[in-house]
Parts: C-alpha cells; sequence; structure tokens
C-alpha cells in the first residue's frame, strides 16, 4: 500500500496542447495583387503599343473611348479578384495548405503566365470572332447579341487566361507547400469573407448593368463613354454596404473560408435584391406614367433608390446569417 507523499511538487495533470492556429488570410491576397500588376502590364503595355503604332487612328479615337475602356478593365479587375479569392482559398482548403511555399516563385509564375495565357486567349478569341462580328452587324438587333457575345468572351478569358494558370501553377507546387498539422485550425480574419461576398456581388452587379445598358437601353450609343465611369462608380455604394454588413454579422474569425458558401451568399443576395428592384421598378413606372408629367420623375426614382440601398443592409445580414451559421456558432463573438 503507498500513499501521496505531502511534500512532492504537485503536477500538472496531462492534456493535449492545444492546436495552433495557422493565419491563412494574407498568401490568397497576395495572388489577386499579382493578378492585377499582370492586368496592368497587358492594359497599358497593349494601348501603349498602339499608341505608338497608331494602329487604326488609335490616337484620335483615344480621348472618346478611354473613359469605358479604363472603366472596363476595373470593373473586370473586381471580377477576376473575385475568382482568383475564391480559387486559393478552395484549394487551400481541399487540401489541408498551411502556407504556399515557394511564395515569391508561384506569384511570379502566376504573373508570367497570366501575360502568356491572356494574350494567347484574347488573340484566338478575336481571330475567331471575326465571322460572328461580321454576322451580328448584319442583323437589326445586334447590341444585345454583341453584349452577350462580350460576356461570353470574358468568361472565356477568366477560365483560360487566369483561373487556368492559376490552377497550374498551385497544382505543381502543391507537394512543396506546407501542410497543414493534425488537429490545427487555420485563423481567417472575417473581413476577407466579407471582401470576396462583397466582389463577388460587385462584379456580377457591373457585368448585368454593363450588358443591359449596352444590349437593351443603347446608353452608349452616340456617348462620349463616360455613362461606363458611371455604371462603376454607382457600385461603389453597394460593394460598401454589403462588406461591412458581412464583416459585421461575422465573428472577428473564422476557422473557414468556404468558397462555395461565399459564392452563394453573393449571389442570393443579389436574386433577393433583384427580386426588389423589379418591384420598385414596376411601382416607379405606374406612378410616373399616371402622373403624365416627365419633369417629376426624378422625384419618383430618388425614394426607391435610397430604399433599395438601405434594403442591401438586412439582406446582406440574412444571407450572412444563413450560409455561415455553422461557423457562427463554432467561432467566438467579435
Amino acid at each position: 500500500m503507498t500513499s501521496d507523499n505531502p511534500f512532492a511538487t504537485p503536477q500538472a495533470p496531462l492534456t493535449a496542447p492545444k492546436a495552433a492556429l495557422a493565419s491563412v488570410g494574407r498568401e490568397p491576397l497576395q495572388f489577386v495583387a499579382a493578378m492585377i500588376v499582370a492586368a496592368a502590364v497587358v492594359f497599358f503595355g497593349s494601348n501603349a503599343v498602339q499608341w505608338i503604332f497608331d494602329l487604326g487612328n488609335y490616337r484620335e479615337r483615344l480621348p472618346q473611348y478611354l473613359p469605358t475602356m479604363l472603366a472596363n478593365w476595373l470593373g473586370g479587375l473586381a471580377f477576376y479578384a473575385a475568382a482568383v479569392l475564391l480559387l486559393v482559398h478552395y484549394q487551400r482548403e481541399r487540401h489541408g495548405i498551411a502556407r504556399f511555399q515557394p511564395l515569391a516563385g508561384l506569384l511570379v509564375g502566376f504573373g508570367v503566365a497570366y501575360l502568356i495565357a491572356t494574350m494567347v486567349v484574347s488573340t484566338a478569341v478575336s481571330y475567331l470572332s471575326v465571322s460572328f462580328y461580321q454576322w451580328a452587324f448584319e442583323q437589326g438587333s445586334r447590341t444585345l447579341r454583341i453584349a452577350l457575345y462580350g460576356q461570353v468572351n470574358s468568361l472565356i478569358n477568366l477560365a483560360l487566361g487566369c483561373l487556368l494558370p492559376l490552377w497550374l501553377v498551385l497544382h505543381l507546387a502543391r507537394s512543396r507547400c506546407e501542410p497543414m498539422a493534425p488537429g490545427q485550425a487555420a485563423a481567417l480574419p472575417s473581413w476577407h469573407v466579407a471582401l470576396a461576398v462583397a466582389l463577388c456581388f460587385t462584379a456580377v452587379i457591373y457585368k448585368l448593368v454593363t450588358a443591359l445598358g449596352y444590349g437593351v437601353l443603347y446608353l452608349y450609343s452616340g456617348a462620349d463613354g463616360w455613362q461606363s465611369v458611371f455604371m462603376l462608380s454607382s457600385c461603389v455604394l453597394p460593394f460598401a454596404i454589403v462588406m461591412t454588413a458581412v464583416w459585421t454579422r461575422l465573428p472577428a474569425r473564422l476557422s473557414r473560408f468556404a468558397a462555395g458558401r461565399v459564392l452563394a451568399c453573393a449571389l442570393v443576395l443579389l436574386a433577393l435584391w433583384m427580386v426588389a428592384i423589379v418591384l420598385a421598378s414596376v411601382l416607379v413606372a405606374f406612378a410616373a406614367y399616371s402622373s403624365l408629367n416627365s419633369s417629376s420623375l426624378p422625384l419618383y426614382l430618388l425614394p426607391p433608390a435610397i430604399l433599395l440601398l438601405a434594403l442591401l443592409w438586412p439582406l446582406a445580414r440574412w444571407c450572412t446569417g444563413w450560409f455561415f451559421a455553422e461557423q457562427m456558432a463554432q467561432s467566438s463573438p467579435r
């Protein structure tokens, strides 16, 4: 029979060490930055070549089309940034990657692959599109067809010129990346998820607005190009509202990015907001028709516009709570 020594130093009970947290928020944003740099090289480089050689009287036409070109390029950057964020986070979570290594080599490799793939894909699409444009300009309602075809081309360029090179770079470097340790949890700042939701929402909104403005409302016919800048600037406030609403609804840190839920949250939010916009448009049309006074039309448009922007806040918070309920329950409150 033995007894405990009352003079022995007390020992703490053996417990499993708490799993370390892996910070994973910065690296996906660095891939977005690499994409932006490569896209800037393509955009400004191609325009510089056309300026130097004055292809098709480029210098004379540049002042008219420069606002449209810049607005479309910036709007496309939002679309590409959202796609890059989703793919990088998806690959990281699917394969349990803690750190991408070698990060500098991956960023440079992605940038170079993006440059090469974008130039090849855009050249091939332009060559294959000649017959379509010849046919489209012979049709009566060609603007809608051209607008839809342009959106399809942008999706092809995104998939083959950006996402495919990114996937190949990440796939080839997967064996060199640092894996997550068993039981290790990720620590992702919630504003990264909010940024991705807002980017997806705003990018699709801008695509819809530009396609509608060009193909249906004919806003670009005989215009000086500043309509594109106005459309792009009109997306800034919805972007800020959605990002702030999602960010304040989520806890400070999340264990997962959940790319599928991010995309679904943005698309459901967009669908709900589109329904509200259609209903408001019908009410405004009835009110304007009954007044028979076109000068009072801005008075009918302003209150619904303010109401629709205000409606984004509760809709975004509701969608966030619906799609991220599991993570919000597992994470600590803000």
